[in-house]
């Protein structure tokens, strides 16, 4: 999950008002190399150095607490060892889990939510990079070319539709909180880098068509819209 998760690094610091509350992460690494290290949070996209907040691991355990002014995602990162995970800050106990092949962020509604929707996106992931393995055994199974991408072009358009329509959903579920402006975003961001250039894709069209004025009125879609616009 952490590659895929890497989508967040490039995204602004996204807020939505909400009440003076308080966030407590409980935290365990499994990964005996950061014991003694510090975890960091970080805003994502600020250009501020200054962590939120941060802690020592100590015998793989780590906690943090603190106010929320506002709903937001942020970095949690590992040392300086790279591994990093993105979390939503929000009221309520937050439980964060590092493995040696996965992070899991659990504990609070958006959390849950944003954790059960990777979880499953990265499963339709490892299908569609799993194809090439596929096409190899097919060879040697003795299947005919042509055969061959039939079949595989068949799986890989069905994957990434089943993708779309996961992301899609998800956003649209989640207009009025920060994990359908986040994901929105990255989405954008992907088109970005894909075309090298700040550009649309049906997918994005179809989002921002349905969705209402508030989240089309933030200012970092406004901006990226605005983008687009001078592209064309």
């Amino acid at each position: 999950m952490k590659e895929t998760l890497k989508f967040l690094l490039f995204l602004g610091l996204l807020t939505l008002t909400a009440c003076s509350t308080s966030y407590n992460i409980m935290g365990t690494s499994l990964q005996s190399i950061y014991d003694g290290d510090m975890v960091y949070l970080y805003p994502i996209g600020s250009e501020d150095d200054n962590p939120l907040d941060s802690c020592k691991i100590v015998h793989g355990a780590f906690s943090m607490s603190g106010p929320v002014d506002s709903v937001m995602c942020v970095r949690m990162y590992f040392g300086n060892g790279g591994d990093n995970i993105p979390i939503v800050l929000e009221e309520g106990v937050i439980k964060v889990v590092d493995q040696t092949n996965m992070m899991k962020v659990g504990g609070t509604p958006l959390n849950d939510k944003f954790f059960a929707f990777m979880t499953e996106r990265d499963s339709l992931l490892t299908l569609l990079q799993d194809l090439p393995r596929k096409e190899s055994r097919m060879i040697l199974d003795g299947y005919e070319h042509d055969e061959i991408l039939r079949q595989l072009g068949e799986e890989e358009a069905m994957l990434r539709m089943a993708i779309d329509k996961l992301e899609t959903h998800f956003v649209t579920e989640n207009y009025e909180n920060v994990l359908g402006l986040t994901y929105f975003l990255v989405l954008c961001d992907n088109a970005q880098n894909q075309f090298g250039y700040p550009t649309t894709t049906p997918q994005i069209e179809e989002i921002y068509s349905r969705a209402p004025e508030e989240f089309k009125q933030h200012k970092d879609v406004v901006e990226y819209m605005r983008l687009c616009e001078d592209e064309d």
